[in-house]
């Protein structure tokens, strides 16, 4: 096995365990919140870090012939950190849960596009690009998610007039 080789399986690997760290993570998120709104948002962001799991087993079974085998302990250092970190927070208010979950989107979003830049294969540069930017579309979400719990719409117009009036 080539040292490019072992890295992609390495990386691989580690993305797959920061994928079970998500749905951990805002599984647990999800059971903790009272607003019905959020618990369903982080209810959706946890299958989809299944879906990303699922994705990079299948990626891993096309790249290397075989199934992906044991796991680390650890996935990728920031993520696994900060979802072991900050997924026994309780008394959270709503926005605060959020926030965390805004938090863990952006450093995956940011882990992702290091990764592309750093890709030992075309085929992982274009994982991590769409990984990326699934991670960021995410990141979106909450951030609307929260502003719309917050009531933070200031900018749909002032003095009380349409935003797009002429």
């Amino acid at each position: 096995m080539s040292p490019k080789d072992a890295l992609s399986r390495e990386v691989i690997k580690q993305a797959i365990v920061a994928e079970i760290d998500g749905q951990r993570f805002y599984t647990q998120l999800a059971s903790r919140t009272k607003n019905e709104e959020a618990k369903r948002k982080l209810t959706n962001l946890a299958q989809d870090e299944m879906r990303h799991e699922s994705i990079l087993i299948e990626v891993y079974k096309k790249l290397h012939g075989e199934e992906v085998g044991d796991l680390p302990t650890d996935g990728i250092s920031i993520l696994s950190k900060f979802f072991r970190e900050n997924e026994k927070k309780e008394n959270l208010s709503e926005i605060q849960y959020i926030d965390l979950a805004i938090e863990a989107e952006l450093a995956a979003t940011k882990y992702y596009k290091e990764g592309a830049e750093d890709a030992p294969t075309k085929d992982i540069k274009e994982l991590y690009e769409n990984m990326a930017a699934e991670e960021y579309g995410h990141f979106e979400s909450l951030q609307a998610e929260k502003d719309s719990i917050s009531g933070n719409y200031f900018w749909f117009g002032y003095d009380d007039g349409a935003p797009m009036e002429m």
